[in-house]
């Protein structure tokens, strides 16, 4: 069974190399399946317009914070010398992932009915400063995880 929700119970079974090959392939599968999906959702939602400016910004940041991000793992791994970097990288991103993917649908609702909609008029930027925000904390917190495992091993 997947663990899809609890990060230490994950970093347990990681730990402890309990987590079989099939199920690293499953979080990397996942992992591939939902940034496509997350691009091609944001390319069909254009309907024909022109990309706007912060559309640009959110596909370029992402694009250079997931380079970043997962050098920045790599390395939290002990790099050239770490272990079970796979194992570890994809798994623990489909879990901590979840967590900021419901942050990043949730959050700009509930500003949206907190502001009676005023707020996005007022910051435009505010949708793509949270998505860089929420992007780089999530590698962050993956790092970490993935650092207390790399110590442990």
């Amino acid at each position: 069974m997947l663990t899809l929700w609890n990060t230490k119970k994950l970093r347990d079974k990681l730990e402890s190399r309990e987590l079989p090959e099939w199920q690293v392939f499953a979080y990397f599968f996942i992992t591939v399946v939902y940034d496509h999906a997350a691009f091609t959702v944001a390319y069909l939602g254009l309907d024909g317009q022109q990309l706007s400016f912060y559309g640009t910004i959110n596909i370029v940041s992402a694009l250079v914070i997931t380079f970043i991000g997962v050098l920045y793992v790599f390395f939290q791994n002990g790099g050239k010398s770490g272990e079970q970097f796979f194992q570890r990288y994809f798994s623990l991103s489909v879990v901590v992932g979840i967590k900021f993917a419901i942050l990043i649908l949730v959050i700009p609702e509930i500003i949206n009915i907190i502001s009676n909609g005023i707020a996005y008029n007022m910051f435009p930027w505010f949708n793509s400063a949270l998505f860089i925000t929420l992007n780089i904390m999530m590698f962050l917190i993956i790092g970490h995880h993935v650092n207390l495992l790399a110590k442990r091993s």
